[in-house]
């Protein structure tokens, strides 16, 4: 363990402004909560450091169990206002005493290593240092509801985090200002700069992207960003471990399916594969326990269940029947539902992965094909919300988001298309065998 440096990650806050159920730091992301992302971007830069957490007193316990298996992290009850939570982890590092001290917001998750590797290299040669980026916004100053003055923008900078001290030299700041005093202030460096009016900050340049959560437009924000991240992480990530997983495959005998199986079998998996075809119809759920409980049977057990099956009947919704929408709803959702109830008893066994697959038209129902639209964009809320409810259980949810591909169900509707303006079915494929051998769970695999 490095004892040269400690980090404090603030996490005590209520997010009163996310205006939610829960805590901002506890709303969950691709995944993971927004508090375990911004640890896992310390960690990452900083592998050998003690890490204290400030936690909401109620949450104490949540937190540490979330941290368990990190014992360079230890979590503490916050106080009732960041500064103060800020103390309470300056005196939970009194014994060890480390000669520098980083402190980081828990709603930051997209910390990157230029920006902590530049705020270490700077606090060798200053005694405190803050992160900031330049304001693209006028910046107003008010009084009584009325513009008081409108200063020039070149020198003003929107602070972030991390902000980075000498231990002691921040322990004695707080020392003189007291706890009554410090709500005054808004952050570290203006108290530092409150006790040593002479001193000089160093100031590193931040990044765009190392946004805080903290209103519900930033989740939105923070989901696509992620999105983005998984897309060029784990996308281009050469070769995949298939050997010896047990898989099954609904509508696996056609299209993406089909690739799908195809691929599993060369790396060495064992499939099943289940479709109309093979009397497995997703939408009686009697079918679907009977499909799983055969690969029990044939296997000993269930890794990754996949459902690829769907239905697309392109058309304008008045012009369609209500026979049509009905069985586009029933495969689509309904089948969806279905396959994850009976498949979640043997994935909880092996912690395994359930693979759902949308539409790019999720984000925007497109004329022609509203209802399919609408089941996809459904697929996707329900990826997010079983990976949430299925995370204690060990369980991966994830969902692949391909473009216009080539297969026998677009093709059929819409006969206009060039092919070779559409994916090969094996491009998708490869990209969602590459997830369900992956780590991660809330995960919306964008293929376009």
């Amino acid at each position: 363990m490095r004892k040269d440096v400690a980090c404090i990650l603030l996490a005590g806050g209520s997010g009163s402004r996310m205006a939610g159920d829960q805590a901002k730091q506890f709303v969950r992301i691709a995944g993971k909560t927004i508090l375990e992302h911004s640890l896992s971007a310390l960690r990452q830069h900083l592998p050998q450091v003690r890490i204290v957490v400030t936690a909401p007193f109620a949450d104490v316990d949540k937190v540490a169990r979330m941290f368990q298996h990190d014992p360079l992290v230890q979590v503490i009850a916050g106080g009732v206002s960041r500064q103060a939570s800020t103390l309470k982890g300056l005196k939970a590092l009194v014994d060890e005493a480390p000669h520098n001290i980083v402190i980081h917001d828990g709603a930051r998750p997209f910390l990157d290593g230029r920006t902590l590797s530049d705020v270490m290299e700077a606090l060798e040669d200053h005694e405190a240092v803050d992160v900031a980026i330049p304001t693209a916004d006028t910046i107003i100053a008010e009084r009584d509801g009325f513009i008081e003055s409108i200063p020039k923008r070149k020198h003003l900078l929107r602070g972030q985090t991390p902000q980075a001290f000498r231990y002691k030299d921040l322990v004695a700041c707080y020392r003189t200002l007291g706890e009554q005093k410090l709500e005054q202030f808004t952050d570290d460096c203006g108290i530092f700069l409150a006790c040593n009016p002479d001193a000089r900050v160093r100031i590193v340049k931040g990044s765009e992207e190392n946004i805080k959560v903290t209103y519900p437009i930033d989740l939105i924000l923070a989901d696509e960003m992620f999105r983005l991240r998984s897309q060029t992480s784990a996308v281009d990530k050469p070769g995949v471990n298939l050997r010896g997983k047990r898989v099954v495959i609904f509508g696996g005998t056609r299209g993406i399916g089909k690739a799908m199986a195809d691929i599993l079998l060369g790396g060495g998996a064992q499939v099943s594969v289940c479709s109309r075809e093979s009397g497995c119809d997703i939408t009686r759920e009697s079918d679907v326990q009977r499909a799983l409980q055969s690969a029990v049977d044939e296997f000993g057990g269930i890794d990754v269940v996949v459902n690829a099956a769907g239905l697309l009947k392109n058309g304008k919704l008045h012009e369609q029947t209500a026979g049509d929408a009905a069985e586009q709803i029933n495969v689509n959702l309904i089948g969806a539902l279905n396959v994850a109830r009976q498949a979640h008893a043997w994935l909880a066994q092996s912690q395994g992965s359930l693979l759902f697959f949308a539409s790019s038209s999720y984000t925007r129902g497109r004329a022609g094909s509203a209802v399919y639209s609408a089941t996809k964009a459904a697929i996707v809320n329900l990826t997010q919300g079983l990976s949430e409810e299925w995370a204690e259980d060990g369980i991966r949810v994830n969902c692949i988001v391909p473009g216009r591909t080539d297969t026998e169900m677009r093709t059929s509707n819409f006969k206009a298309e060039a092919q070779d303006s559409l994916f090969n079915p094996y491009q998708i494929a490869l990209s969602a065998s590459r997830v369900i051998c992956g780590n991660t769970s809330g995960q919306l695999e964008r293929v376009h």
